[in-house]
Formats: structure tokens, sequence, C-alpha cells
């Protein structure tokens, strides 16, 4: 692989990485030269790796050119949530996913939001990525990432993050019929229902 790729690649992953873990305010535009110089590219691998997110709805194409971040208000948040549930309810109507994990190595984690957040995200990518549906699976994957700032606000509205989680994770593997689903749609009803608070954690 030339070194062009490469770049792109490592700007990409470093990027993503600071988007979800909440480092950029909503609608703010990056400023690609001091990116570029912090992750140790030049500016074309990391507007390579800008465009790639742009494609995964991750960032925006800016008003005069340029990268920015998506305006997250609480209707958006609302909507991500609800289209996250009825993913996770599709994938598993289809079929169970034969995931190589267990819910247990998901759930046992501290009462750390960061922590939580990274448990509960990664959680739903392995339900992604067990999918058959390759359509099914990169929507869940998409939205699961998008998601995770907001898992991050999670844990400063929510109470019993670890109980949920441990709970979703068995349902998820072991639950069967209407039981599993309910768990399931409890988890973004909650969220639903405290959607503005749980924007105004990670906005502020």
């Amino acid at each position: 692989m030339s070194p062009e790729p490469v770049l792109a690649e490592r700007a990409y992953l470093l990027l993503k990485a600071d988007i979800m873990a909440g480092r950029f305010a909503s609608g703010g535009i990056l400023n690609e030269r001091a990116l570029a110089a912090e992750y140790g590219v030049s500016v074309s691998p990391l507007r390579d790796a800008a465009q790639r997110l742009v494609g995964e709805h991750m960032l925006e194409i800016a008003f005069g050119g340029g990268y920015r971040l998506p305006v997250m208000s609480p209707d958006a948040l609302r909507d991500l949530y609800r289209w996250h549930g009825h993913l996770i309810r599709l994938i598993l109507k289809a079929s169970r996913p034969a995931a190589a994990f267990e819910a247990q190595s998901y759930a046992e984690t501290e009462a750390d939001g960061r922590a939580l957040a990274t448990a509960a995200t990664n959680l739903f990518l392995a339900i992604a990525q067990a999918c058959d549906d390759h359509e099914h699976s990169r929507a869940l994957r998409s939205a699961t990432e998008r998601l995770h700032i907001a898992r991050l606000g999670e844990a400063r509205v929510l109470r019993n993050l670890e109980e949920e989680l441990r709970a979703v994770g068995i349902a998820t593997i072991s639950g069967r019929g209407p039981d599993r689903f309910e768990v399931l749609w409890a988890y973004h009803r909650r969220r639903i229902r405290r959607v503005g608070r749980i924007w105004e954690a990670i906005s502020s």
C-alpha cells in the first residue's frame, strides 16, 4: 500500500475517534491545517478522510468549502434514537445474530460514563457486524457510531446504565419473542423521553 492511502486511513481513524468523543462542537468548522499537523499528515489525506466521513454522515461539506460537524438538535437526536431502535428490531426480527461474543463482555464494566458509552457502542456494532444483510448492517453501524456522543451524555442524565446494558445484551443474544423486543424498545424509549436533557448534557 502506498504512503498516501496509509496516511488517509490514519487521518480517518483519528478524526472519526475525535468526532465520536465529542471533541468538536455541533455545527463547528474543522480547521483542516491544524488537524493535519496534529495527526501528522498533510492536508490532502485529511481531506480524503473528511470526505469519507461525509459519506458516513459524521461530517458535512460547509458552505464556501471545508467541512463541518452536522448540527445536532433535540429533534435530530430523537430521530436518530428512533432510527437506531427500528434498525435493531429489523435485524433481530430477521434472524438472531450468530455473533461470537458474550453479552457479559459488554455489560461488565465499571460505572464510568465513557466506559459505559463504549460498551454500548461496541455491543450494537457487534450486532451490526453479525448481521447477514449488508444494507441493514451498514445502516446500524452508521447510526450506532453517530449516537456515541449522545451516550457520553446519557451517563449524566440516566441511572442504572450498567444493569440496563446487561439486560439489553442478554435480550439480544438469548431473548425470545415480544419480551426481547420490549427490553430493546424500552432502552430506546427511555432515551427518547429524555432527549432534551441528553442534548443539553452533550451541548454544555
